[in-house]
C-alpha cells in the first residue's frame, strides 16, 4: 500500500515538469514571438514609476548615486509578459545601464539591473543580478554573466570591471549615442533577432508588428531553459562559467 502511494506521489509531482517539458514547446511555438524590429514609445518618470514592478526605485536610487544619468522610460508587452525599461548611460565608464521589471503571467514579479558594454569586436558584455536565465542559449553577439546574489550596484558595477579586463583587454567600448534614446537597444534587438535566426531558432519572415516566429527548434530550446530541470542546469551552467572567467580560466 505505501509503494502504491510513494508511486502515486511522484507520478502527481512529474506530471507538471512532463507536461510543460513535453507540451509546452508546442504552446509556446504557436503562441510566443521574437520581437525583432522594435518602436519604442518613451514614458514619462510618473508613468514609468506608476506601471513598473517594486523593486525598480531600489536600483534606481543606487545607479543615479553611482554616477549614471537616465536616458529613458519605456516597456515592452505581449501576451504574457510586461516588460519595463529605465535605461541609463555613464560617461566616463562609457557603460550603459538598465534597470528591468518584468511582470509575467503565473510568474512572481523579476526586478533587476544589468550593465551593458559594446567593444570595438562587435561584441556586448552584459553583466545582470537577474535571478532566472536568459530565455536565449549562448549567441555571438554577446557574452553575458549573472549573479543573482549581488544587489548593490557598485558590486555589479566592480563585477562588470573584472570581467571587462579579462575578457576584453584593450579593446576599446562602443559610445552609448545617448541622445538618440532608445535607438541603440533597438538596433541590439534586431541583431539578436538575426543572431537567432542564425542558429535556426526562429523564422525569417518579419509580420507586421515587427516580430520573428520561432522554430519548433527554438520553441524546445527557450521551454527547456525555463522550466525545471532545464532552468537549473542552464543557470548552474552560467554560474560556472562566470567563476571560471573571474578566476582567469
Amino acid at each position: 500500500m505505501l509503494e502504491i502511494a510513494f508511486w502515486g506521489l511522484l507520478g502527481l509531482l512529474l506530471i507538471g515538469p512532463l507536461f510543460m517539458n513535453l507540451v509546452g514547446p508546442f504552446i509556446i511555438w504557436r503562441t510566443q514571438k521574437i520581437p525583432t524590429i522594435v518602436q519604442f514609445e518613451p514614458l514619462s518618470d510618473d508613468d514609468f514609476f506608476t506601471r513598473c514592478t517594486e523593486g525598480v526605485p531600489y536600483f534606481d536610487e543606487q545607479m543615479m548615486d553611482a554616477g549614471f544619468v537616465v536616458v529613458g522610460n519605456s516597456s515592452l508587452h505581449d501576451s504574457h509578459t510586461d516588460t519595463y525599461f529605465r535605461v541609463y548611460w555613464h560617461e566616463h565608464l562609457k557603460l550603459a545601464g538598465t534597470v528591468v521589471g518584468i511582470s509575467a503571467t503565473n510568474q512572481p514579479d523579476l526586478t533587476y539591473c544589468e550593465f551593458s558594454q559594446k567593444f570595438a569586436d562587435g561584441r556586448w558584455l552584459n553583466v545582470l543580478n537577474g535571478n532566472r536565465p536568459e530565455a536565449y542559449p549562448r549567441l555571438p553577439i554577446k557574452q553575458s554573466f549573472q549573479f543573482p546574489e549581488v544587489l548593490v550596484v557598485e558590486q555589479l558595477l566592480s563585477l562588470h570591471a573584472q570581467l571587462r579586463q579579462r575578457l576584453k583587454g584593450d579593446l576599446q567600448p562602443v559610445d552609448y549615442q545617448a541622445e538618440q534614446g532608445f535607438a541603440e537597444i533597438t538596433a541590439f534587438l534586431r541583431e539578436e533577432s538575426d543572431a537567432l535566426l542564425d542558429k535556426g531558432l526562429v523564422k525569417p519572415e518579419i509580420d507586421a508588428d515587427g516580430k520573428r516566429s520561432l522554430t519548433l527548434y527554438g520553441a524546445f530550446t527557450m521551454t527547456w531553459r525555463s522550466v525545471w530541470p532545464g532552468r537549473v542546469i542552464a543557470m548552474a551552467a552560467k554560474q560556472r562559467a562566470t567563476k571560471r572567467w573571474l578566476q582567469g580560466g
